[in-house]
């Protein structure tokens, strides 16, 4: 046995030095595969709670520096066609803001038109 592994100590240097190099790269695979799936979990996280942002100052009008001007609620309304994951709450929660500011005639006019726009573009 002794002289078996003299003789054929180059092959099974060699064969050791192809599995250290396998298991290497499968460790560098799965270490990549677990960054890759937790930072696509951060990111899903960080636009769930950006897209819930914006119907909460859509919806109440207002964020922490008070309340919006027109022109920022048009703007959040069409940032909402970015969120294509969420495109059929969007539309189901834009329709019943829409009716619901149908009594405001004066944000219903100019809202309106980028409320229909956005669920246009998500269908």
């Amino acid at each position: 046995m002794w002289e078996w592994i003299r003789q054929n100590l180059n092959e099974i240097s060699a064969v050791f030095t192809v599995l250290a190099f396998v298991l290497s790269v499968m460790v560098l695979a799965f270490s990549a595969f677990r960054y890759v799936t937790i930072r696509r979990d951060e990111l899903n996280s960080q636009r769930y709670e950006k897209y819930h942002s914006l119907l909460q100052k859509i919806s109440r009008g207002q964020d922490g520096d008070g309340i919006l001007k027109l022109v920022s609620q048009r703007a959040f309304i069409y940032e909402l066609r970015h969120f294509p994951e969420y495109s059929d709450l969007t539309k189901r929660l834009l329709e019943s803001l829409l009716s619901e500011w149908k009594d405001d005639s004066d944000k219903n006019t100019k809202l309106a038109f980028e409320i229909q726009d956005t669920i246009k573009s998500l269908k």
